[in-house]
């Protein structure tokens, strides 16, 4: 593995992690023991090695998702930006990533998903991780909002990949969207929500309530930790608190939060989990 890619898998989401490299530097700043400054680099060293053995046991990523890897780390992302290209200053660590991309790939291949919904495109490594596990029949709708992404996503990334059939990017303001796939009487066997999180609400309205999402289908948030904004006390009562909190308090639905990245939540209807005796 390159030293830049070694660095990519240490863009860590985990805030603790940050304090502890902190503490490190404070150790060895101040002269503290000896003991402590290794005890503290060890710990470090295990959360390194931790990740890297995740990485290990994953499933390799396709070549085409690799270079989208590649092509979002070595973008000028801030240019662009600068430039009013996009409508967000957008970094690289925003993108999916190996391990969630194999792990969004698992689940589309769980459920035998022939329609899945990614909100928030990015650079499209999601949308392509999740298209390689459909059928040939299959369809990932991916929504984003700039014009740029779409001809840069879909002519100079996604193209590379002979799964890329099965992809319909459609840019414009993801409500507006929503309301015309209800509209048009579209369903989905799974929606991955990865965009603006202060809208987060209005697409979970739009799954469960207005049914964009089919029986038996399950919804995908990424960013459920939001680097700590969930939990951190000192915080406050951040848009991720009043989210998490409204779906765990939904009593019709079930979740799981799985501790990968920034943390994804699973939810469904209970009805759809909960056996029958």
């Amino acid at each position: 593995m390159s030293a830049n890619k070694q660095l990519r898998t240490r863009d860590h989401c985990d805030p603790a992690i940050s304090k502890f490299e902190k503490a490190l530097e404070l150790a060895e700043s101040t002269q503290a023991s000896s003991e402590i400054i290794k005890a503290l680099k060890s710990g470090l060293e295990l959360i390194h090695l931790r990740e890297e053995f995740t990485l290990y046991a994953t499933s390799t990523q396709s070549e085409p998702c690799e270079n989208i890897l590649d092509e979002t780390y070595s973008h000028d992302w801030k240019t662009l930006h600068d430039q009013g290209k996009t409508t967000w200053n957008l970094l690289p660590q925003m993108m999916t990533g190996p391990l969630e991309g194999q792990f969004l790939k698992s689940l589309v291949s769980i459920h035998n998903a022939k329609r899945v919904l990614d909100i928030g495109m990015f650079t499209g490594y999601s949308a392509l991780s999740m298209a390689e596990a459909l059928p040939a029949d299959g369809q990932v709708v991916t929504i984003d909002q700039d014009e740029y992404l779409k001809e840069f996503v879909g002519e100079a990334l996604l193209s590379k990949s002979p799964h890329h059939k099965k992809i319909n990017i459609v840019i414009g303001k993801a409500p507006e969207l929503l309301q015309q796939m209800v509209d048009n009487k579209e369903v989905f066997d799974i929606i991955f929500l990865d965009a603006d999180k202060s809208e987060y609400p209005v697409y979970f309205k739009f799954a469960f309530e207005l049914n964009l999402l089919r029986p038996g289908g399950t919804v995908l948030v990424d960013n459920a930790y939001r680097y700590g904004d969930g939990y951190i006390p000192e915080a406050g009562e951040t848009v991720t608190k009043k989210f998490v909190k409204s779906v765990v308090e939904d009593k019709s639905l079930h979740s799981v939060l799985v501790p990968i990245r920034d943390g994804i939540l699973i939810i469904r209807r209970k009805t759809d989990v909960e056996g029958n005796l």
